[in-house]
């Protein structure tokens, strides 16, 4: 099934995920086990880091899976393959250190819930 939706990535805040300040968007598209993701960020990260994006199982396996390291100019776009990515619940951004070896998520400086029916 085809879906498809723009989301506002804001920061991390209060009792919910997120309802901090915007800080970018991002456009998911996926077709049953095919999706692309195109997330631009308002500002840069700072000196020395990128930001990296995210599907995240929050509140499941808590498993995250990286889909790459934003441009210089702000803009990711991810295209791939997944058995199941409807298991993904949110998309996040977070800040890494330039050229990071260590393959974990740092914290969370962005991100958007996943509206059902992605990926489904």
């Amino acid at each position: 099934m085809f879906a498809q939706q723009t989301l506002d990535l804001k920061a991390p805040g209060g009792n919910e995920a997120f309802v901090g300040e915007q800080k970018g968007t991002a456009l998911i598209v996926s077709n049953e086990h095919s999706v692309n993701i195109v997330a631009n960020m308002t500002t840069p990260p700072k000196e020395g880091t990128v930001f990296e994006g995210w599907l995240a199982d929050v509140g499941g396996s808590d498993h995250k899976s990286s889909v790459g390291e934003f441009s210089k100019n702000g803009t990711l776009d991810y295209t791939g393959t997944m058995v199941n990515p409807y298991t993904y619940t949110q998309f996040l951004v977070t800040e890494e250190p330039f050229e990071d070896p260590d393959p974990n998520a740092a914290s969370v400086v962005a991100g958007t819930e996943l509206v059902s029916p992605f990926g489904q």
